[in-house]
């Protein structure tokens, strides 16, 4: 072979391996970022504003709006614009406040505040409409999210109490099931559950935990076991602890980057705040 045709043959393998190597160079650069940009990090939070008693709407919003949170799921919220006037301060202008008071009484009721719109409105009985769950969709960055504000009974006056409680938590339960393949559910509010512990077992959370489902103290590696999102709880007064307000999803779905409980110089409820920032996959 001549010495220029291979200079030729050369040159135009350099050519290639070059073009090559900007091509995958570049493929690899849009999917890193293609990736990055559906990344989703939702900031919600849930509190328990025991009818709005200690703090009137406007007073509860500036204590929240610090953080900057794109959801917030309240129980025991008055009905009426209350949510609407939280959610004005807070910059969250969708706003779903649910058909049924908790336990019948007044001004219980499960509200949603959210930065993007809400749709699908739905509640979803507990066994009856003592106590329900008030769901919410809504869609961030082309996906779609199921919210859903919770206020469980508790069981605790004796047996027949706790077998009504058991009933209408796996009524829920059963619900959740049959969406789990294909929703993306957030559930935050008042449980009125501890997580289990090495020495006691929850049998409300293993009911969760079964479907998929984890509380952000446990992806978060937070030991709650001295911690209270009850304002009165003393640290030391339950091996369990008393942190009883949670957000919880599906670890397929979701991860915990970031939460805690706030704690307030003036508690304007008898129960904390609690929030996370949740990376939805």
């Amino acid at each position: 072979m001549k010495p220029k045709n291979l200079k030729i043959i050369t040159i135009a393998c350099i050519s290639i391996c070059v073009i090559l190597v900007f091509s995958f160079s570049k493929d690899s650069y849009q999917k890193e970022n293609s990736t990055m940009v559906n990344q989703i990090e939702l900031k919600v939070a849930a509190y328990n504003v025991e009818f709005s008693d200690k703090g009137n709407a406007e007073e509860i919003g500036e204590a929240l709006k610090p953080y900057n949170f794109d959801v917030v799921s309240f129980s025991e919220a008055p009905g009426g614009d209350w949510t609407k006037k939280v959610g004005a301060v807070l910059g969250l202008n969708h706003v779903i406040v649910g058909k049924y008071s908790t336990a019948g009484h007044k001004d219980k009721y499960k509200t949603i505040a959210s930065r993007t719109p809400l749709a699908d409105y739905e509640e979803v009985l507990m066994a009856d409409t003592l106590h329900t769950v008030t769901r919410a969709t809504t869609i961030v960055n082309g996906k779609e999210i199921a919210l859903y504000s919770v206020h469980f009974p508790f069981g605790w006056r004796d047996q027949a109490h706790i077998d009504e409680t058991t009933g209408k938590v796996t009524a829920f339960v059963d619900y959740l099931k049959e969406r789990q393949t294909k929703e993306v559910s957030i559930l935050m509010g008042d449980f009125n559950f501890v997580l289990s512990t090495e020495d006691y077992r929850s049998p409300y959370y293993e009911m969760f935990v079964d479907l998929g489902m984890v509380a952000t103290w446990r992806d978060l590696n937070i030991d709650v076991t001295s911690l209270g999102s009850m304002v009165k709880f003393k640290s030391g007064q339950r091996s369990t602890g008393a942190v009883i307000d949670h957000i919880l999803y599906n670890t397929k779905k979701a991860k915990a980057l970031d939460g805690q409980i706030i704690e307030m110089e003036k508690p304007l409820s008898d129960h904390k705040p609690v929030w996370a920032l949740l990376q939805i996959k």
